[in-house]
């Protein structure tokens, strides 16, 4: 039997290394125990789902404008708090000069049989640098296995035109103080710009909160062209003689979610409770004190252990909303809640 389990490891293995352009370290492999945990599927991808498994075919070579690169792998039958880390570093550029210089360090904790991933963006933002990349993936700090990845010196024949995928602002009419989320996605583009903000990301969101009714221009350039999408806010001043609460921002930081929240109308806002909602369900709530008229205060989220990172292949859809009970008479009842993907 103890041959038929290390035959089954060697296929592990394998299966492993024709996924990607993977090298195994021997040493963790010799030494382990075939009925015990081991690694497979480990490849680099441009998209992978849910549950971080590598969609498409595996690829090991990918242009520089590609958004995301993900290192994606199956874990088999991990002891519980069983610890994966994977540094990136940029191993050699285009001249094939050695680099090694450290990029990104990743880590999870894992138990079972389950896939997982990383993802990044270029270190610049932009696109990324033309040369070879090294992923070194260990396991409970002993070194598993290195996957490696190129990205190909872009030709301009090859070079596609940017393209905007959407660009919106939800939602596109508030009142003064409201909080607006502004997403947006793009293609093939080398330097993305955001009237007002400035320099982001090639996918993304933005939480804005304008005074007064403005256009947003969300600009995408490469060295083929530029490409433009607008959209309008409108702002919606008033004078109340009421309270008016509103969510004007959310974040995470390590294992909490946190909030900020602003009393924008005329009067005191008695106690009241702010809700979590994540993939649509209640997650926690949060006791908010007396808030007089313009005064803010950012809170946490008391008992939510948040456990999704900030890296990811997918977005989360988040609610979080002010007077969560609607316990306080507003001028404006449906502007409470703040509505984005994570």
């Amino acid at each position: 039997m103890l041959i038929y389990r290390l035959l089954a490891l060697i296929i592990v293995i394998l299966l492993a290394v024709a996924a990607g352009c993977v090298k195994v370290n021997p040493d963790a492999v010799s030494q382990a125990d075939p009925a015990a945990m081991s690694l497979s599927e480990i490849t680099t991808a441009a998209v992978v789902d849910e549950q971080g498994q590598a969609m498409g075919v595996a690829r090991e070579d990918f242009n520089a404008d590609t958004p995301t690169i993900y290192l994606s792998a199956r874990i088999n039958n991990a002891p519980e708090d069983t610890l994966v880390t994977a540094a990136w570093l940029f191993f050699k550029d285009s001249n094939n000069q050695e680099l090694n210089r450290p990029l990104y360090n990743d880590s999870i904790t894992v138990k079972g049989t389950r896939y997982f991933s990383f993802g990044h963006r270029s270190p610049s933002g932009a696109s990324w640098e033309p040369g070879q990349y090294v992923i070194k993936i260990s396991v409970n700090g002993r070194e598993y296995a290195n996957a490696r990845f190129k990205i190909k010196v872009p030709q301009k024949a090859d070079i596609p035109a940017p393209t905007i995928t959407f660009f919106k602002a939800e939602p596109e009419a508030i009142t003064w103080g409201q909080a607006v989320v502004l997403s947006w996605s793009t293609t093939a583009a080398t330097k993305v710009d955001l009237s007002a903000v400035g320099n982001v990301q090639a996918v993304g969101n933005k939480i804005v909160i304008p005074a007064v009714s403005q256009e947003y221009v969300l600009t995408a350039t490469n060295s083929v062209g530029t490409t433009t999408k607008k959209v309008y806010v409108e702002v919606t001043s008033f004078n109340s003689d009421k309270p008016e609460l509103v969510i004007v921002d959310f974040w995470a930081s390590g294992d909490k979610a946190y909030y900020k929240i602003r009393n924008v109308g005329g009067t005191e806002a008695k106690e009241s409770l702010t809700g979590l909602y994540v993939n649509g369900l209640a997650a926690d709530q949060s006791r908010v004190e007396i808030l007089a008229s313009g005064q803010e205060r950012v809170y946490a989220f008391p008992t939510l252990k948040w456990s999704y990172g900030t890296q990811r292949g997918y977005k989360i859809p988040v609610r979080v909303c002010a007077d969560d009970y609607n316990r306080i008479s507003e001028y404006d009842e449906i502007n409470n809640c703040l509505v984005l993907d994570w």
